[in-house]
């Protein structure tokens, strides 16, 4: 975060960088061009739309790619809310929103007929109920990756637990982050023994909350709004471990000369996966469907692959990529990388009796956030 893919105040963060603010925002309403080119708005993570931006791509198909940038999920959610799915041609949200929108109709169905390359998806992510409704696909599988533990191998010993964050050496070097689904995802089975983080009753989301502040107050250099300032605190030397990571941070800590690994820990991580989706009354359809199909072909995920080191999900592109990044994503053998990486299903959207809701889990979170 991605991470986001800044951070939702109830989501996932992991993007290194900022909203752009109102200057952006006001190009949503604007027409078509002079030149006459398809105006394309798109709102998303900030380097999300680098795949639409490489090559000949906006040339060719005569594009005029006008970008929002987001620091939360949730903006597209109130944006969409306030209007803007008759604005908007296209999304990259995290794949536990798709279920709000769907149900919301403020996105459509997606026609896969249009999405060349789509065949070329992996299952593991193309296959989520969670994108799904009622036998319809609503958003197509982007980009993925896991928020892993990060770490200086220059300051530490490789950690094997994430408990190790907790060592008295390590107080007050400890980076933690303003993400939501993240640190519940990553704690709460360490805290009350669940083996699904997203289904904890409201005494296991208070226990868990309660054990978040006390790494908080107790461990943690301070609270990082995104991940991007996080991997600043490493550049600094402020910090050494993590309490929650992403594993891009070892690009963006490169492009600032400091080395840092990632690992995932024996108690496992949790993994993301943000989308594309076309909000309904998309004023430019077609166009927004090229741009779908540009963004999963082997091109466009290569450049994610490169710019951001995430994780892929067409197999054309996995040829393509480096190493590197092959070696960490283990594209050949998901059974293995999904014994410890956790693909977690949503927060219950409604109240069901037993589990605390998407709504008390906002709540309980503020009180994190307060302390």
């Amino acid at each position: 975060m991605h991470r986001n893919h800044a951070k939702p105040r109830h989501g996932l963060d992991r993007r290194s960088f900022i909203a752009t603010g109102t200057a952006a925002a006001a190009m949503l309403t604007l027409p078509r061009s002079a030149m006459g080119a398809t105006q394309l708005s798109w709102i998303g993570w900030q380097g999300y739309d680098a795949p639409l931006k490489a090559g000949d791509f906006l040339k060719k198909n005569d594009i005029d790619l006008s970008t929002t940038y987001i620091s939360s999920n949730e903006e597209i959610i109130t944006k969409l809310q306030a209007g803007g799915a008759g604005q908007l041609d296209l999304i990259s949200i995290y794949f536990g929103h798709i279920p709000i929108l769907a149900n919301a109709g403020l996105v459509e169905p997606i026609d896969e007929a249009r999405v060349p390359g789509i065949e070329k998806i992996f299952p593991e992510f193309l296959d989520v109920d969670t994108i799904r409704k009622d036998g319809k696909l609503y958003a197509v599988p982007f980009t993925w990756g896991t928020l892993s533990m990060v770490y200086d191998p220059a300051a530490i010993a490789k950690p094997a637990s994430w408990k190790d964050c907790l060592k008295d050496e390590y107080k007050g070097k400890v980076s933690i982050t303003d993400d939501i689904t993240g640190l519940i995802s990553t704690w709460a089975p360490i805290v009350t023994g669940t083996k699904t983080p997203t289904r904890l009753t409201p005494a296991e989301l208070k226990q868990t909350i309660d054990f978040l502040i006390k790494i908080k107050r107790e461990h943690a250099r301070t609270l990082s709004p995104n991940y991007g300032e996080a991997t600043d605190l490493y550049a600094r030397g402020e910090v050494v471990i993590s309490a929650i990571g992403w594993d891009a941070q070892v690009a963006f800590a490169a492009e600032k000369d400091k080395e840092l690994a990632f690992v995932r820990p024996q108690e496992g991580v949790m993994v993301f996966m943000d989308t594309l989706a076309i909000p309904s009354g998309a004023p430019n359809r077609d166009a927004a469907y090229k741009a779908l199909a540009q963004a999963i072909s082997a091109a466009g995920q290569t450049v994610m692959a490169s710019d951001l080191t995430q994780a892929v999900v067409s197999s054309d592109a996995v040829p393509l990529v480096d190493e590197v990044n092959r070696e960490v994503y283990q594209y050949g053998d998901f059974e293995s990388l999904f014994q410890s990486a956790r693909f977690n299903p949503f927060w219950p959207l409604q109240d069901d009796g037993e589990h605390a809701s998407y709504d008390q889990i906002q709540e309980e979170y503020q009180r994190f956030l307060r302390a």
